[in-house]
């Protein structure tokens, strides 16, 4: 199911068999094999949302779509869609490609659309990504849509040597929701970065 779908799923009650299937499997793999916890989402229950995490591991999007039952758009890495099974997993929360190499207009562009759907997208402006031009796109988006920012920290969990190798080890990971940013639709970025930044530090 691709992102480009006229009709994206949002919550729960919207999604097709095969994303109430991973669902929950996600959340049996993070609850009981990672034995991870978390605090309730503070995501709005409808409306656009932008969800802002720092990043550790691959785990961090895992933990983020298992406590959730909003669909949750992420900006991944390329080399993630360039493998054909991650991809068809990734296109079930209508997640968006992001080349590394340069500055990915067209990516921002349906970040953007995400939230004009009033869906929620997710960002980790620490990692990842390159970090400069991720937070810069958060700045952006802020002001585009209006959409409000949800801070939230993963902790207690580190990347190994290889995804495989992360996936594997048990950490008992710990993620914790902020309350919404709301910012003015004029907001400097240095301002939208830094009190993003900062509640994100603040649930640590």
């Amino acid at each position: 199911m691709p992102h480009a779908a006229a009709s994206p799923a949002d919550s729960i009650g919207e999604w097709s068999l095969t994303q109430r299937t991973l669902h929950g499997l996600l959340s049996a793999y993070v609850r009981f094999y990672q034995g991870a916890h978390w605090e309730a989402s503070t995501i709005p229950a409808e409306g656009a949302a932008i969800l802002a995490c720092n990043h550790l591991s691959v785990l961090d999007p895992l933990l983020l779509v298992a406590s959730n039952t909003r669909v949750v758009s992420f900006l991944v890495a390329q080399e993630y869609y360039d493998k054909p099974w991650m991809r068809w997993l990734l296109e079930q929360t209508y997640s968006i490609p992001v080349r590394r190499d340069r500055r990915d207009v067209r990516a921002l562009l349906q970040a953007r659309r995400i939230l004009e759907e009033g869906r929620v997208l997710g960002i980790f402006p620490e990692g990842g990504i390159n970090r400069s031009k991720i937070q810069k796109g958060l700045a952006w988006l802020v002001r585009e849509s209006g959409a409000p920012v949800v801070p939230a920290h993963v902790g207690s969990v580190s990347q190994a040597s290889s995804d495989l190798q992360t996936w594997l080890h048990r950490q008992r990971p710990l993620l914790r929701y902020g309350v919404p940013l709301h910012f003015h639709r004029g907001a400097d970025a240095a301002e939208v970065l830094g009190a993003t930044m900062s509640a994100i530090a603040t649930l640590a």
